[in-house]
Order: C-alpha cells, then sequence, then structure tokens
C-alpha cells in the first residue's frame, strides 16, 4: 500500500507536468531549478496567472511568510508570494523597485529572507538551504541581468532529484553531461 509521500516521489517531473499543462517555459525552467518539499502545483498555476508578459520569472522559492507555506518568485519586475491554498487575490505583489534592502541567513539548514521596501518588511522563513542568500542577492541585482547559477550546487540537486526517482535516468544524464559542461 502506497503512503502519500510514496506517492509524490514517484510522480512526473515538476518541469513535465508544467509543460504539460503548457506553462510559460520561463516558469518551468525556474521550477525546475527550485528545490520543493511538497507539491506545490497550485502556487504554480497562481503565480502564472499572476505574470504579465513582458516579466521573466527569475528564480522560485519555497518558504514560509507567517503561518503559511507558499511560493516566492521573483521576476525582473516583481516580487510575489503565493499561498498554498489561496488564489491571485490573494497573493502578495511588491514591485522591485520598492526593495530598499534584501538579506538571508542560514540556520542549521533553513534560511530566512527578509526583504525591506517602503511599506515594510517581508519576512519569509523555512527556505531550504542557502536559497534565501541567493534570492536576496538576485533581488538587488539589475532586474536585467539574469541570476547567476553554481552548476555545482546544480548538480548537487540534480543528482538528489535523480536518487529520489523524481527524474529518470535519461533526464539525469543528459542534465548532468550540460551542466559538466558549463563547469
Amino acid at each position: 500500500m502506497d503512503t502519500g509521500w510514496l506517492t509524490w516521489l514517484r510522480r512526473a517531473p515538476v518541469s513535465d507536468q508544467l509543460r504539460a499543462a503548457q506553462m510559460r517555459e520561463d516558469l518551468v525552467e525556474a521550477a525546475d531549478r527550485a528545490a520543493f518539499g511538497r507539491p506545490c502545483e497550485g502556487e504554480l498555476a497562481t503565480l502564472a496567472t499572476l505574470l504579465s508578459e513582458n516579466e521573466v520569472v527569475q528564480q522560485l522559492i519555497e518558504g514560509r511568510r507567517g503561518k503559511q507555506a507558499g511560493l516566492l518568485a521573483l521576476t525582473t519586475r516583481r516580487v510575489l508570494f503565493t499561498a498554498e491554498g489561496t488564489g491571485p487575490q490573494q497573493a502578495l505583489v511588491i514591485d522591485r523597485a520598492e526593495v530598499r534592502a534584501a538579506s538571508g541567513q542560514v540556520h542549521r539548514g533553513l534560511g530566512t529572507l527578509t526583504l525591506t521596501t517602503s511599506a515594510g518588511e517581508l519576512v519569509v522563513d523555512q527556505i531550504l538551504g542557502t536559497q534565501a542568500e541567493t534570492f536576496a542577492e538576485n533581488t538587488l541585482r539589475s532586474p536585467d541581468t539574469a541570476p547567476p547559477t553554481d552548476p555545482l550546487a546544480e548538480l548537487a540537486l540534480l543528482k538528489a532529484r535523480h536518487q529520489a526517482g523524481t527524474i529518470g535516468d535519461a533526464e539525469f544524464e543528459a542534465r548532468k553531461r550540460q551542466l559538466f559542461d558549463a563547469i
């Protein structure tokens, strides 16, 4: 008898699911680079409805704002937070130009991101690894500059996803070759 988490581990990769749902490629690629600890298709679908045609998703992270788990997206124009089980009307939307400061810190493997705007602070915690620090750095970069990727970090994430069974052997080998070329 399958438990819920075993079923989740055997699911198709998020990128395949999003492409099948005809999601935007920039959202698919950002989701493919993110580390998700739970199914979050609902938040991804909500994000897709919030995106305008003239912005590009640069980074996605999973975290918790207050007591609500959700996804935080960095685009070329905005920072968006969509909570689990909510719709677009409840999403938090911050224009990137409003961000005055951004910082990320890690404690015991979980990160906390703090964005300071003219309206106050946004704090998202329970972020896996160093993603909060990377998100803060990317938020402060020029929106036209694509965030740098760390091929070694991506390789470690790719290996973990392959071992967990969320990606198959062929996809693992193909993406591993691409990452080795980048190193």
